[in-house]
């Protein structure tokens, strides 16, 4: 399985604020910096010999909600936590239904930086939208 790294994400932070606008704080953005860290460990965690989030979709949803959630960057939180999602998934060769248009994506990543949405049902909505490239 293929992971996304620091460097990555900070990238695409900064191509989103670029191509959509926003504020870039030179020479990573960050807010909380530690709060990506932590994420790039437990994405990879295990319990127990257990992975702590098994799936790839689990996965993917652990990027999403934690870069939106834990305010990672000073701006463009949401973007970058959805572009880390696809972007790791597509790594993995696997992406969103097609059915989740641009409009259903938007609600769906609104929900989750207004706190309608926990981790877990931002896992079960990967699960339920992720799919195979084929």
């Amino acid at each position: 399985m293929k992971f996304l790294t620091k460097q990555q994400i900070v990238q695409f932070n900064k191509a989103t604020i670029v191509a959509h606008g926003g504020n870039f704080l030179p020479p990573a953005n960050f807010l909380h910096e530690e709060n990506l860290d932590y994420l790039l460990e437990i994405v990879q965690s295990q319990m127990f010999g257990e992975e702590v989030y098994p799936t790839i979709s689990d996965k993917a949803a652990v990027y999403c909600y934690n870069i939106i959630c834990n305010h990672i960057f000073t701006d463009g939180n949401k973007r970058t936590g959805l572009a880390a999602a696809l972007v790791f998934l597509n790594l993995n060769n696997k992406d969103i239904i097609l059915e989740i248009d641009d409009e259903k994506m938007t609600n769906f990543i609104i929900e989750v930086a207004s706190g309608k949405l926990s981790l877990d049902e931002c896992r079960t909505w990967f699960k339920n939208n992720v799919v195979d490239l084929s």
